[in-house]
């Protein structure tokens, strides 16, 4: 859980970093920004911190070493000597212009900002923020002058939009301290170089993590096995998705022996799950382990995960939240078309 009622922004060094891939240009700035203007300060914040919600966290890695993370050390150093910041900031930004070898990474500013009094799953920290704005947009400054008004056009930043992101909390340095990340411009695996190649970050398997990965394990399953293909109708895979939510939404700790016992249920699914749990991890890349606390934030997504809706055609939506054994589906032979039979005590 992310609270940033008391934070407050200390510092801040704007630098401007262009695609090394295609000649473009790197400046560094040669003093921080002195911000005085409160109403500034305020939607800077905004700006900066507003797109960060209850999220995963991730953390610094390297294949060899952690020290030989460059955006980690450059951290570091900042959160050891705050004075730094300058300096280390432009080393962040060469950091950056060196990784952005693709031609489609766009230039932009480049913000490393000092944060003082976050909180961090109940933790108050400090934390080093670092963002790059790359989409302009164009707005029309309406002004009075004498007895008429004036109009004219600029392009600037939107507040409500932040390109790229990060936010490093001032904790668990040993583990490469957690971080969180925002990339909204881009989705394409050329364009990863926010969190790949630049950051080199990678997710800290904690409950969030293990809640999450589990609820995306159920999802898939019910899409790719426990499906129409294999002869399982709609009201039991809603059925199967609906028992996976609420086990979710109402343990405190996951057993995956407790899990299959009250979702799974029969031996074939359950094996069939077991089955395809191997796969989904090996595929993913991901750890699930056999138990774990459940995180809250995480089990809010199974509300969004999970539907409880048949659609029919383009005329009805039928949903389901139980009951499944008053659910019936047939076929009309005379009329061609299927229908679902339902059985109810009260109407209201």
């Amino acid at each position: 859980m992310l609270d940033f009622t008391q934070v407050a922004l200390d510092s801040i060094a704007i630098h401007r970093v262009g695609s090394s891939a295609r000649e473009g240009e790197l400046f560094l700035a040669q003093k921080l920004v002195d911000i005085q203007d409160e109403n500034v300060l305020f939607l800077l914040q905004h700006y900066f911190l507003t797109p960060f919600k209850p999220t995963s966290f991730f953390s610094f890695s390297h294949d060899a070493k952690l020290e030989l993370n460059e955006v980690y050390s450059y951290v570091t150093e900042i959160f050891q000597n705050p004075d730094s910041l300058l300096e280390q900031s432009a080393n962040i930004a060469r950091c950056l212009h060196a990784a952005s070898q693709h031609p489609n990474i766009k230039e932009g500013e480049l913000y490393v900002v000092r944060f003082s009094d976050c909180v961090v799953e109940g933790e108050l920290v400090d934390a080093l923020g670092i963002f790059k704005s790359e989409s302009k947009e164009h707005f029309i400054k309406v002004y009075q002058k004498q007895n008429s008004f004036g109009v004219d056009a600029d392009e600037g930043i939107s507040i409500h939009k932040l390109d790229k992101g990060c936010l490093i909390f001032s904790t668990e340095q040993e583990l490469g301290f957690k971080v969180c990340v925002v990339d909204s411009t881009n989705k394409s695996d050329e364009a990863r170089f926010w969190k790949d190649q630049f950051l080199k970050i990678k997710p800290r398997e904690d409950n969030f993590y293990q809640t999450s990965g589990y609820i995306d394990l159920c999802k898939s399953f019910v899409k790719e096995v426990f499906n129409d293909e294999n002869n399982v109708e709609k009201p039991d895979q809603l059925t199967m998705m609906n028992k996976s939510r609420d086990f979710f939404q109402q343990k405190e700790v996951f057993s995956s022996d407790e899990f299959e016992t009250e979702v799974m249920q029969q031996p074939e699914i359950i094996d069939a799950f077991r089955d395809y749990k191997e796969k989904y991890q090996a595929e993913q890349g991901c750890n699930l382990r056999d138990e774990f606390t459940i995180s809250t934030d995480a089990a809010k997504q199974a509300k969004k995960v999970f539907k409880s809706v048949i659609k029919l055609d383009k005329n009805f939506h039928l949903y389901i939240h139980g009951g499944r054994e008053r659910v019936e589906r047939g076929t009309d032979e005379e009329k061609g078309l299927s229908f679902y039979k339902l059985y109810f005590e009260n109407e209201e």
